[in-house]
């Protein structure tokens, strides 16, 4: 009996395990991020003009052939050391990188940047690029880490997305699946 328990827990703990994302969140900002964000916040609301929405290309670690065959299509620019399809994001519904930006405006939608044992990296699905100045800012969206990263003139501000965030509003906007099916097709065309 007490081996049967023993198995039950094990096979339970590899499921739970599988299930998970490398995400652990829940830990509240310290008072040096929220000065930060708050930062950020402000340079966002008074310069966040024709923004422009960018998918990232797959993860270079995680998906190393469909990231491989991306790459030598083309097609691509390098944004804050990423790389991302030329082409904009044109076929999401108008307002969505303004309710993107709302919602990391929110200082209720960030956590400390937690340490993340399981991820294969941050890597970008979605940058949200605008100019202001002269001077560019860049907000990438990693699905997989669940994390922000804000590049503007203060520097550069990297949070986690907290879950309420990621699952109610971030996943809404911006859909992983349309960001999936892209990545099929462009396997599948060659691309």
């Amino acid at each position: 009996m007490r081996s049967v328990s023993v198995l039950c827990l094990a096979l339970l703990s590899v499921l739970l395990s599988s299930c998970a994302t490398c995400w652990r969140g829940g830990i509240p900002m310290r008072k040096y991020e929220e000065q930060a964000q708050w930062g950020a916040e402000v340079d966002i609301l008074k310069t966040a003009k024709d923004v422009t929405i960018y998918r990232g290309l797959a993860h270079p670690k995680a998906q190393r052939s469909l990231y491989a065959n991306q790459v030598k299509a083309g097609g691509w620019m390098e944004i804050q050391g990423f790389k991302f399809y030329q082409k904009p994001a044109d076929d999401l519904p108008a307002g969505t990188a303004e309710k993107v930006l709302k919602l990391y405006c929110k200082s209720d939608s960030h956590q400390a940047l937690a340490v993340k044992n399981t991820c294969p990296g941050f890597h970008p699905d979605y940058a949200l690029v605008w100019k202001s100045g002269g001077t560019q800012r860049v907000l990438q969206i990693c699905y997989g880490c669940h994390e922000w990263k804000y590049f503007g003139p203060g520097g550069t501000i990297h949070t986690d997305i907290n879950e309420p965030a990621y699952f109610d509003g971030l996943m809404h906007l911006l859909p992983r699946g349309k960001l999936q099916h892209k990545f099929r097709a462009s396997a599948e065309d060659g691309h």
